[in-house]
């Protein structure tokens, strides 16, 4: 230690006990500065898929009856959605892999999955980790019009679903009671 102050130029001889007084009083500050408390951590809500496959279609079927009661003025019409699936959610896992070498050589491999589980201490309740929330899918549509049949109609009622529905033009009929 003495031969580094020896080497030290007179200019930062009084600058280093400058430096050690402020170092001295950050850590001070540092110390008396009130802590935080234990912070917890509170687990949102778990999603829950909020419809089952038919609630949804019943919902975009109503919607889209009466977007197209609107666009035809009056004349009347039935819409009926087939759904793909039902609402599912994907669940982060934590996956452990176990590998045992028998005595006669053989290998067996054994696979846990668990969820990964959050605790809320609010709650006092447990929710499994969310990754994604998958929503059923429209199959197929089918709309009725109470109007004589017509081309255009039928072209501008397909167009207005595969719009409002992000459909393919196959995935839609549309057909005329008249």
């Amino acid at each position: 230690m003495g031969e580094l102050w020896n080497r030290l130029t007179e200019r930062q001889k009084r600058i280093l006990p400058w430096l050690a007084v402020i170092l001295v009083m950050g850590a001070g500050l540092l110390l008396l500065q009130p802590s935080p408390g234990p912070q917890s951590y509170t687990a949102p809500p778990a999603p829950q898929p909020s419809e089952g496959p038919g609630d949804l279609g019943e919902r975009l079927a109503k919607e889209l009856t009466d977007i197209l009661n609107m666009m035809l003025g009056g004349k009347r019409c039935s819409v009926f959605l087939t759904m793909d699936r039902g609402a599912r959610l994907e669940v982060a896992r934590n996956v452990t892999e176990e590998v045992r070498t028998g005595p006669e050589g053989s290998v067996e491999r054994r696979f846990t999955s668990t969820p990964v589980i959050l605790r809320s201490d609010a709650d006092r309740r447990e929710i499994p980790l969310v990754l994604e929330q998958i929503e059923p899918q429209v199959r197929g549509v089918l709309v009725v019009v109470d109007a004589p049949a017509s081309a255009e109609l039928r072209l501008a009622v397909a167009q207005a679903v595969a719009t409002a529905l992000q459909l393919a033009m196959y995935r839609i009929e549309v057909v005329f009671q008249r």
